[in-house]
């Protein structure tokens, strides 16, 4: 059987859009190439250069456009909200385990222990464990605690909750997904994410966002892909 042709390393232009993306990360084009030609073999390069790709099309220069008379082409709002599904998609695309639905994880063979499965609140918490393992929002939280120690500073103080910034990155990122989620689910716009102030949450709980831009998240994606290639160098 022939094995599977890589697509990205057959095509230079693939390189220059891993490069245009990720350049933040470099002094230079020449210090890039150096950290491309040190992965550790084919495969590896392979998948940085479709994550560095997907990350330049759908969300670095990935504004969404509209052909509407009355509308501006560019609306920062409707942009930021496909953008950040999209962003946090190349971050679980990263660190995310190869998906299985609950069944399938169910009938693995190390779990035949978990039958007869008695009743509701049973499987129930068998569930829990299943998301804890495959769900989305874990494989991104990962993603994230592994940012240095001064961008997850630096993204939590853009939160605050009754007036109090966010205590770590994985409470940051609860909120960043339910933006995520409310649009993806419901539609509701991204306004969360933008040059200014957004305030929101219950009676209980005021949460303000303190003008967090995309491109926050964006720098804090790059510094994360990097960091873990990093892990896959010779």
């Amino acid at each position: 059987m022939c094995s599977k042709k890589l697509k990205y390393i057959d095509d230079k232009i693939f390189k220059q859009d891993t490069f245009q993306a990720l350049a933040s990360q470099f002094k230079n084009e020449n210090e890039f190439e150096i950290f491309y030609e040190r992965l550790k073999d084919d495969k590896t390069k392979d998948e940085f250069l479709r994550i560095g790709t997907t990350y330049l099309f759908f969300v670095k220069c990935g504004d969404w456009h509209v052909k509407v008379e009355r509308s501006n082409p560019v609306i920062e709002y409707f942009t930021n909200s496909f953008k950040i599904v999209s962003l946090l998609a190349v971050a679980e695309s990263i660190e995310g385990k190869k998906h299985i639905d609950f069944f399938s994880w169910l009938n693995k063979k190390k779990h035949k222990h978990l039958f007869p499965i008695e009743n509701q609140d049973e499987l129930e918490k068998h569930y829990r464990i299943y998301k804890q393992e495959y769900g989305s929002i874990y494989s991104v939280k990962d993603f994230f605690n592994n940012l240095s120690q001064k961008t997850k500073d630096n993204l939590c103080k853009r939160v605050t909750v009754n007036s109090e910034a966010i205590e770590n990155i994985e409470e940051l990122i609860k909120l960043v997904y339910s933006v995520r989620s409310g649009f993806a689910h419901s539609v509701d716009y991204n306004l969360e994410l933008s040059d200014g102030f957004h305030f929101g949450g219950t009676k209980k709980k005021r949460i303000v966002w303190r003008q967090f831009k995309i491109r926050y998240l964006q720098e804090a994606l790059e510094e994360g892909i990097i960091n873990y290639f990093r892990t896959k160098t010779l």
